[in-house]
């Protein structure tokens, strides 16, 4: 009875707090919607006095520069909820990457120009500023247009919607805003940051008394450690010599974990109980840190269903994916290409292609978390985890074949008629065919993921040791190396933060061979070769950008194994890429001539790279093979004999 009355008076508590609440929620939301509101007309407003410069060709180049430095200021203040309620709204419009891009889903090659602030903060940094004052009238004007129409939209504000988008803009802050790929020329990063904090301070602070009632420790805890950050970054304004790392362990996942801990203690409903799974972004809003196993959901990435994925599926696909029944000569599997001890490459500049006849086309991509990718393959043609494996088999320097002949092949085993009718009882129709091939596969490759490196663990909290180098080569390749606005965190590869939707190529400039008297172009014009949907001048050259995880164990480097050690990369990007070479591409993404990075800076980012090896549990080989009865194949070897 006693313990009957005390759950009674707790559950009478959380009523009247849950109560109280709800009697603010309203107001607080309107609140919230109101200084929105009030923002974006701050933001129209800071961009009509900067127009009003414009007309003036005397105009002091400095006080233009400064002007729009409020415009900036307008803008980030404005950010945090635009993003959250019309992503796409504001990547098109108010803040796309400053490079030219293909509509995704539309029936024909149809370019998207580059439109707003990334596009204005090159414009007004550049060497001839008076050349560009049209250009700049343009791109204000048209941003005044349509965020004017944008007013008339009035996207609600949710409790919820300020928690989830105080959190996702975290994750930009540090991945986008602070790597400086925000800011491709003013360099105005940091204030950036600084101002986007404030507003989040300044909203998150009307839940102060409520978030007390619920859990006074954690809620003192989030507000002192955002107040910190405001601090530190103010006090540490040097780009260069920011130490994101401190930033990122002291600061940005704390923050991220105890607004989400309030959230979840407040009884608010949360994104995935509003919004359909199908219509959730890759980025997991209850992942608890940016560097956890589980931030990134990597089924938003593949077909293969949940309801047939299985550790029977991933056994399914490892013994097909080792097993040389796949190719033509029966002498040939993927791990031919794909070696467990190389993080699944192969240590060769280009593979060998079938049967000796010389190499394939380029070289073997790690397949350890390349699950998380929006397109697959160096140039980018396959849009999907599941249809690598026709291209693949149908190539004639690898497999040869064609996926009617591997269904014919297979069926010919009991055995692995056996392990199909096991693993897809759920699928309808026929157990072993094409589709559930391709899951089998799928669903061991991406298996091959994980966040653990030491890195990782050390981000994380749980090991204390990282060395020094490794520390300093982290900020470099977040910071001065801006290396982090290409490889972006936490995967490091070219899918953009903080939605991880998108996967960017770039282009390069890579040399056929640097050790050559006369440095030439490699040939392959990659993705623009790729599929005829991205036949564009500006993916001429262009190559998806790979995650540098496991990077210690996959040279040689580049789509053409150009670079033996990672000590060449970094000095290639170093030299600003082909152009310090003498190979002038029109369309190269890499962002300066050179970094000005010293040998030692050199030595610190490689020692960082190498802190992301993680293959712990992912190099498991099967012991043998599934069996055929009336056929001479069982003596085929585990892997290939090449």
């Amino acid at each position: 009875m006693k313990r009957f009355f005390t759950l009674s008076i707790a559950a009478t508590l959380l009523f009247i707090i849950s109560t109280a609440f709800h009697n603010n929620e309203k107001k607080n939301a309107q609140k919230i919607y109101q200084r929105q509101q009030d923002r974006l007309e701050a933001f129209i407003s800071e961009l009509e006095r900067f127009k009003a410069y414009l007309p003036d060709n005397n105009t002091n180049v400095e006080v233009l520069q400064g002007r729009y430095l409020e415009v900036r200021k307008a803008f980030k203040k404005w950010e945090y909820l635009a993003e959250y309620n019309n992503p796409d709204f504001v990547k098109i419009y108010v803040n796309g990457s400053p490079l030219p891009k293909l509509m995704p889903d539309a029936a024909n090659i149809e370019v998207v120009q580059p439109r707003g602030m990334q596009v204005l903060d090159e414009l007004l940094y550049a060497e001839d500023i008076d050349g560009e004052k049209e250009k700049i009238r343009y791109e204000v004007n048209n941003l005044i247009e349509v965020l004017t129409d944008y007013q008339h939209i009035g996207k609600p504000v949710y409790d919820r919607s300020v928690f989830e988008a105080a959190r996702l803009e975290l994750v930009r802050v540090f991945t986008l805003g602070l790597t400086g790929f925000d800011v491709p020329a003013s360099g105005s990063s940091i204030t950036d940051a600084i101002t986007v904090l404030e507003t989040i301070q300044e909203d998150v602070s009307l839940y102060e008394v409520f978030f007390n009632k619920l859990d006074k420790a954690t809620a003192s805890r989030m507000y002192q450690t955002i107040d910190s950050l405001i601090m530190y970054l103010k006090q540490h304004n040097d780009f260069d010599n920011l130490d994101r790392l401190f930033v990122l362990k002291e600061f940005i996942n704390p923050i991220y974990a105890d607004i989400l801990d309030l959230h979840q203690k407040s009884g608010i409903e949360q994104l995935h109980e509003v919004v359909p799974y199908n219509q959730l972004a890759p980025y997991n809003h209850l992942s608890t840190n940016i560097f956890s196993n589980d931030f990134l959901n990597y089924y938003k990435y593949i077909q293969l269903p949940q309801a047939l994925n299985s550790d029977k599926a991933v056994a399914l696909g490892r013994a097909l994916f080792f097993d040389p029944v796949l190719s033509s000569n029966m002498k040939r599997s993927c791990a031919s290409c794909h070696h467990p001890d190389k993080a699944f490459t192969d240590g060769k500049p280009k593979s060998t292609a079938l049967s000796f006849e010389g190499t394939v086309d380029r070289n073997a991509p790690t397949l350890i978390n390349c699950v998380y990718s929006e397109k697959f393959f160096h140039d980018m043609r396959s849009e999907a985890l599941e249809d690598q494996i026709e291209h693949v088999l149908v190539s004639r320097k690898e497999f040869d074949t064609d996926m009617m002949q591997i269904i014919e092949k297979l069926n010919k085993s009991e055995e692995y008629k056996k392990l199909f009718e096991d693993c897809f009882k759920k699928y309808p129709g026929e157990k072993l065919n094409s589709k559930t091939i391709s899951y089998a596969i799928s669903a061991y490759v991406s298996s091959l993921r994980g966040f653990n490196s030491p890195f990782d663990k050390y981000v994380r909290g749980e090991e204390v040791v990282l060395s020094p180098e490794a520390k300093r080569g982290f900020n470099l390749f977040m910071g001065k190396a801006v290396c982090g606005t290409c490889h972006f965190a936490p995967v490091f590869n070219g899918t953009v933060p903080p939605m991880y939707r998108e996967s960017e190529s770039e282009v390069l400039g890579v040399p056929e061979d640097p050790k050559a008297k006369v440095i030439v172009l490699d040939k392959d014009k990659g993705r623009s070769e790729g599929r005829l949907k991205d036949k564009v001048g500006f993916y001429d050259y262009s190559f998806k950008t790979p995650s540098i995880r496991n990077i210690a164990l996959t040279a040689p480097y580049m789509h053409n194994g150009a670079y033996d050690k990672l000590e060449d990369v970094v000095d290639f990007y170093n030299k600003g890429g082909g152009v310090g070479l003498g190979i002038v591409l029109e369309h190269q993404t890499l962002p300066f001539d050179s970094l000005s990075l010293n040998k030692h800076e050199v030595n610190d980012i490689v020692a960082f790279m190498k802190t992301l090896t993680d293959t712990v549990g992912m190099t498991t080989v099967p012991l043998s093979l599934p069996k055929f009865e009336n056929e001479n194949w069982n003596d085929r070897k585990v892997g290939g004999e090449y």
